[in-house]
């Protein structure tokens, strides 16, 4: 081999080393667990509903205020027909 050659290959070999011995000395380092958590402020909200801001007990709670405001039952027409017999009615306009 060449005098080059040669101190090409030193050169590789000790990159070579050098990066072996930084993966290793990264793999086995004492760590505490409460560092390797994620900060709370960095963490996305997982249900879907949160992350849109759709909390579900804000919109019941909206929803039992409007039908306190509006009524809980739908108005029955002035006709005679009972409960039953309106939603009937609602069905089929609805099929047509």
């Amino acid at each position: 081999m060449t005098p080059l050659g040669t101190w090409i290959v030193a050169i590789a070999a000790i990159v070579v080393a050098a990066a072996l011995i930084e993966a290793y000395v990264k793999r086995n380092q004492k760590r505490r667990l409460s560092d390797m958590r994620p900060d709370p402020d960095k963490l996305s909200k997982v249900g879907g509903i949160e992350r849109y801001g759709l909390d579900p007990v804000t919109l019941a709670q909206a929803e039992h205020r409007r039908l306190e405001e509006e009524g809980w039952a739908p108005e029955l027409p002035d006709n005679g027909t009972t409960p039953a017999q309106a939603d009937e009615k609602e069905k089929q306009d609805e099929r047509r």
